[in-house]
């Protein structure tokens, strides 16, 4: 689950001193719960209206949910990377850090 592997790479992340949001369609007291119950260490943010995923044109999955996507934006707000996978959440968050590595190295 995507929300739970950013949540073991909390540590990693924040190392890099980067921040972790989670924006959902859902409604934000189902996000409340849903936070609670798996331990999140991050903000989980409600995007009812769909203003974020539009913003960031993100599809919607088969014309039902929303994709899953991680964005890594960097302190000036530009977007250094877009990872876009339907199936393999385990791989956001390995991919964030790996972005966070890169950018810290370079």
């Amino acid at each position: 689950m995507e929300a739970a592997e950013f949540r073991d790479s909390h540590n990693n992340i924040s190392q890099s001193d980067a921040v972790v949001l989670g924006i959902s369609t859902d409604a934000a007291a189902a996000l409340d719960a849903f936070a609670l119950e798996l331990g999140l260490p991050y903000s989980l943010a409600s995007d009812r209206a769909g203003e974020v995923r539009r913003l960031y044109d993100v599809q919607r999955r088969f014309g039902l949910g929303t994709s899953r996507v991680t964005y890594v934006i960097d302190p000036s707000g530009k977007i250094q990377s877009a990872y876009h996978n339907e199936f393999a959440t385990k791989s956001h968050a390995h991919h964030a850090i790996e972005i966070l590595r890169t950018l810290r190295d370079s």
